[in-house]
This record gives C-alpha cells, structure tokens and sequence, in this order.
C-alpha cells in the first residue's frame, strides 16, 4: 500500500465518502494516462484550455486550484484540485448517460437533430469525464510524491 493510500485509509472522512474512493481512485491501466491519450484527451485539453482555461486565466484565477488549474503545485493544491476533478466527474458522467439515452430515443424515433444533439452531448461529457480521469491520475502521482511535481 503507497503512502497515499494509508493517509486515504486513515483519513476520518464519512464512511461514504470514503467508499467513493473505490470509483474515483485511477485504476492499474488509467495509471500511465496512455488509454486516455490514446483516446484524444490531450487535444480536448488543448482546446478546453485555450477557450475555457483562456477565460480563468484572464479573470487570475490560474492562482488558485480550481477545475482548470493546480495552483502553486504545493500538495494542498494538488489535493484539492484531485477533489474538484471527483466534482467534474460526477457531473459529467450522469449528463453523459442523459445524453446517450436522449441518443438511443432519438434514433428510435429517426430525429435527425436530436441524434446530431444527443451526439455532440455524450461526446462532450464523455471526454470531459476522460479528461478528469486522465488529471485525477496525474494529480495521484504527485501526491505519491509528496506534492512534489
């Protein structure tokens, strides 16, 4: 068990959240992040952060850990950032799966727009919950490391 993984299992949280940690917690072949790469995340993140991320860092709030940005890097950083990508997942995903059954309905129904709609939705809200997946892995990394990047 790595260090990380005794603070998590010591920790005092409530017994439920800390049953999310089964879920959330990157799994052996999410480790690397190459699944993820392999699947495009690493553009989507180019374009997440040259639109979106442009806007945050605009406004200054590239300073501070949030949905779009570490911090300093110090491990506090680095932890709540892990926090908020669980947050972003689980918005994501239940928008996803909304989306894909609007998909299956659509098809059924032979609406052409709503099959382009539901497309455009699971796409985005999968490779959102890609991207947290691949980030929460990499945030894991350097909180094994003790915060250090």
């Amino acid at each position: 068990m790595s260090d990380l993984e005794v603070k998590v299992s010591n920790d005092d949280r409530h017994p439920v959240i800390k049953a999310t940690d089964i879920y959330f917690k990157p799994k052996f072949f999410e480790k690397s992040g190459r699944i993820y790469e392999w699947l495009g995340v690493k553009p989507f993140k180019k374009l997440v952060m040259g639109t979106v991320g442009k806007a945050f860092r605009y406004t200054g709030m590239n300073n501070s850990s949030g949905t779009y940005f570490v911090g300093k890097g110090y491990e506090k950083d680095v932890s709540a950032y892990e926090t908020l990508a669980r947050i972003n997942e689980a918005i994501h995903m239940p928008f996803a799966i909304l989306s894909g059954t609007g998909l299956v309905l659509s098809i059924a129904e032979g609406n052409k727009s709503g099959i382009i709609g539901a497309s455009v939705g699971v796409l985005l809200n999968i490779y959102c919950t890609m991207l947290q997946r691949y980030n929460r892995a990499r945030a894991y990394k350097i909180l094994e490391k003790g915060g250090e990047r």
